[in-house]
């Protein structure tokens, strides 16, 4: 009889999980992956995709004025380098 039972309990833990891993698994699985993925973008808001827009409607997106290259002004101030050579051996005691 015990044996039955055991038989009886493997089957419905097998089922369990075979169940869980079937339906219950994803789902979990996509309500995880959106709080992350929503917790991206609350960190990372320049991350986010655009949106698509409709067929025959404009967007201007502006940049920047300045160019990669240009020195921005608040940088600081600029100081000449010097090299300082000593003329002296040094000696080995």
């Amino acid at each position: 009889m015990s044996l039955l039972k055991l038989i009886i309990l493997i089957i419905a833990v097998y089922m369990f999980f075979r169940l869980f891993a079937r339906f219950i698994g994803p789902m979990l699985l996509r309500l995880f992956i959106k709080r992350v993925q929503r917790n991206f973008y609350e960190q990372n808001p320049h991350m986010k995709e655009r949106q698509q827009s409709r067929e025959g409607h404009v967007t201007i997106h502006r940049v920047k004025d300045r160019k990669d290259n240009e020195i921005p002004p608040d940088l600081g101030d600029y100081i000449d380098y010097e090299e300082v050579k000593n003329n002296q051996n040094p000696t080995n005691e």
